[in-house]
């Protein structure tokens, strides 16, 4: 956009990219950078239970003879589901165990069409990766410091791009944890970020909420402590002490056994556009 007769375009006069980046440095450290690798077989275990991964691919446009590069693919989510409709899937992780779990999973299947890359997302460029028919970056940019960057990466990339973000309206759970603890829930930057930087550098991005139905669901209080201490940052011993304590006076368990979180919910935005 920029000017027209004179006039500029106030949205890009703003420095999205500092915003986001401002949001991302007041984490707590373990938040910004995860040890995916020791997380890996419980991720596992968690994704079993979500039904994002249904809702995104219904909106993601495949072909026989598509190419697909899916961006911190972990342990195959929504790789595989893919790889069934397209040509060839080349996936890459900064995690080397996520990969390992990913093709233990397509060698199971039968999937032989996946091009595995160990690394940071940030060193990928249209000369190592070439042109893609489809991008894909499914729940992985949150805690990308240069957004702008990778943003730009894809889309030079991609011929189809969808990434997802982090959104949620209901924000009890978080500040009822908050109260209870004392201490500030990580809070990630908005989408809303990333909406202006496409915008700023000339990509008109439909965006859309995918609702997600399924409450988190845990095994046991051990895991729901478990996880709580990821997104937290951590937890020293009062704390965990506390939350166990909540916990057990508002879990519910559903007809399967498993303990669901009534005031919790996760939505994700869905962006996403097409370079042709």
């Amino acid at each position: 956009m920029g000017e027209y007769k004179g006039i500029t375009d106030p949205l890009n006069e703003i420095n999205w990219s500092y915003y986001w980046q401002k949001e991302l440095k007041e984490l707590p450290p373990s938040n910004k950078s995860k040890d995916w690798d020791n997380i890996a077989k419980k991720f596992k275990t968690w994704m079993k239970k979500d039904d994002y991964p249904k809702k995104l691919l219904e909106r993601i446009e495949t072909k026989p003879n598509y190419s697909v590069l899916d961006i911190g693919c972990g342990e195959g989510t929504i790789t595989l589901d893919i790889a069934k409709k397209v040509s060839d899937v080349t996936c890459i992780d900064l995690s080397t165990e996520m990969l390992d779990l990913l093709y233990q999973k397509a060698n199971k299947e039968g999937i032989n069409n996946l091009t595995y890359l160990q690394g940071d997302m940030l060193d990928i460029s249209l000369e190592s990766i070439g042109k893609k028919d489809v991008v894909v970056a499914s729940r992985c940019l949150n805690g990308v410091m240069e957004i702008e960057t990778i943003l730009r990466k894809i889309n030079n990339i991609g011929n189809n791009v969808y990434l997802t973000l982090r959104h949620s309206e209901n924000l009890n759970y978080q500040n009822n944890t908050s109260n209870i603890i004392k201490r500030e829930y990580p809070k990630y930057p908005s989408y809303m970020y990333v909406c202006n930087i496409l915008h700023k550098i000339g990509i008109t991005a439909n965006v859309e909420k995918l609702s997600c139905e399924t409450l988190n669901i845990y095994e046991d209080m051990d895991e729901v402590i478990d996880r709580y201490c990821w997104k937290m940052g951590g937890l020293n011993h009062d704390e965990e002490t506390l939350l166990r304590k909540h916990f057990e006076k508002i879990l519910v368990t559903n007809k399967e056994g498993y303990l669901e979180n009534p005031e919790e919910s996760s939505d994700w935005i869905l962006i996403w556009w097409k370079n042709r």
